[in-house]
């Protein structure tokens, strides 16, 4: 897993969790926070990618 998208979606995954357990106090809002930050990311991401494609590409 070499290519940038899966070194950012390995990001990803382990900065969730991390943000999750610092900012949320219970485990049910933790785990919700956890995907929508992972989801925000990637697809911030991804999306960001496309917008530059489109202008410079």
């Amino acid at each position: 897993m070499t290519s940038h998208l899966g070194l950012m979606v390995l990001f990803a995954a382990l900065v969730s969790p991390a943000f999750a357990a610092l900012h949320r106090d219970d485990w049910a809002s933790g785990v919700q926070f956890t995907w929508r930050l992972f989801g925000s990311l990637v697809g911030g991401a991804v999306l960001m990618s496309w917008g530059l494609y489109l202008v410079f590409g």
